[in-house]
């Protein structure tokens, strides 16, 4: 039986961003990371990563090589308005067949051993370690285990965490531009369907290096049944496209939740197996960010011996990821409620906020005069609607 340190379940943005960053604190620890498909394996997705998760990279010293499609704004569509917001050097778009697949071998290239094709078929964890057995019949025993497969993935299924509530189901497919398209430089996010629990998207994108758009609806599960195929259906025949010419790609995404476990003894979780973004869906950036986490979280617990990762749950809330996943669960809450159409009315009166919260997604500093300016458009806003309401 062989056996290592820390075995990473999972070859994606979380995984192999938690395999740079552990090996970059502590690189001495012997590792392996599993990933079931071979690459380059498709991954649905509609490939939006904001700059944040490329500064993070960045630190480490790795540059992700793939076709990517650079945008400088970001526009919202709700209650019949377009509010566009931008921010040089914003982010990217990437198809995930190319961009995991690129990453992966900057973890290759540092000496880390990422195996594709080697699905694992059991996990036991015990006092001695966790025993894991792959569909070839190989056994490893490792002291910890990192879940970052995902939102079905085994490691939340054998080690025995809950299911989770907050799912969304996802339907995306890629096709030519139409006329009222936005400029290719800008990713758009359509709230305009009230009665939807979710959002359409348009994302410029590249295919086999073709200018393409990438279109999607994003319905969020838990908040009642609706069918993500038949709105993009209803959304690309707005647009004048034929919704049966096109390959239809459907997904499932888990949300973060306050209170859910995401760690337990020998075992954490991380990227969609720990819970993203439910308001958004927003995933590799997060993903990335995890894993920057869970580096040094790990390194500092090999170094004291104590595997028992209670207080994983306690430093996600306190990080920088943790605080965007708090907000934004609140935000999903507070858009999708009864106030929404108040909440559609005030939004467009806070272009100041809309500044901030895209400065954090590039991650760059973010202005304290428009944090400032936001907080005063927030108080006006308020103020009007109180009128309104007497």
């Amino acid at each position: 039986m062989r056996q290592v340190d820390l075995l990473v379940v999972g070859g994606g943005p979380s995984g192999i961003s938690t395999a740079l960053h552990v090996q970059a604190a502590a690189p001495a620890l012997s590792m392996v990371v599993l990933e079931k498909e071979r690459y380059p394996r498709e991954k649905i997705c509609a490939g939006g990563i904001g700059a944040r998760a490329f500064r993070i990279l960045d630190k480490l010293g790795v540059q992700v090589e793939c076709p990517m499609v650079r945008f400088d704004a970001i526009a919202l569509r709700l209650g019949g308005e377009t509010i566009v917001t931008r921010q040089k050097d914003l982010g990217v778009v990437v198809r995930r067949v190319e961009f995991d697949h690129a990453l992966a071998k900057q973890a290759i290239a540092r000496g880390i051993e990422v195996r594709d094709g080697c699905a694992v078929e059991t996990i036991v964890v015990t006092d001695e370690g966790v025993r894991v057995t792959t569909a070839t019949g190989e056994e490893i025993l490792a002291r910890a285990i990192v879940g970052a497969d995902g939102i079905g993935g085994i490691v939340r299924r054998q080690a025995g965490f809950g299911r989770g509530e907050l799912r969304a189901q996802v339907v995306e497919l890629d096709t030519e531009g139409v006329a009222q398209d936005l400029p290719r430089d800008t990713v758009v996010f359509d709230f305009d369907a009230q009665d939807l629990n979710g959002y359409a998207w348009d994302f410029p994108t590249l295919v086999d290096g073709k200018p393409l758009v990438c279109r999607g609806a994003y319905v969020i599960r838990n908040l009642g049944a609706d069918d993500a195929r038949a709105r993009i259906g209803d959304y690309l025949t707005a647009r004048g496209l034929d919704p049966k010419r096109y390959r239809h790609k459907q997904f499932a995404e888990r949300g973060w939740e306050p209170g859910a476990e995401i760690s337990s003894p020998r075992v954490l979780l991380v990227g969609e197996a720990a819970g993203i973004d439910i308001a958004t869906g927003e995933g590799i950036g997060q993903a990335i960010e995890y894993g920057s986490v869970a580096g040094a979280y790990l390194a500092r617990a090999f170094e004291r011996d104590v595997l028992r990762f209670s207080d994983w749950r306690q430093t996600v809330h306190g990080h920088h990821l943790g605080r965007q996943l708090r907000i934004r669960h609140a935000a999903y809450r507070w858009f999708y409620g009864p106030k929404r159409p108040k909440v559609e009315r005030v939004m467009p009166q806070l272009p100041a906020m809309f500044q901030v919260a895209i400065q954090d997604f590039a991650g760059v500093p973010m202005s304290k005069l428009a944090m400032l300016r936001g907080a005063g458009q927030i108080l006006a806003a308020v103020s009007r609607e109180k009128m309104r309401d007497d």
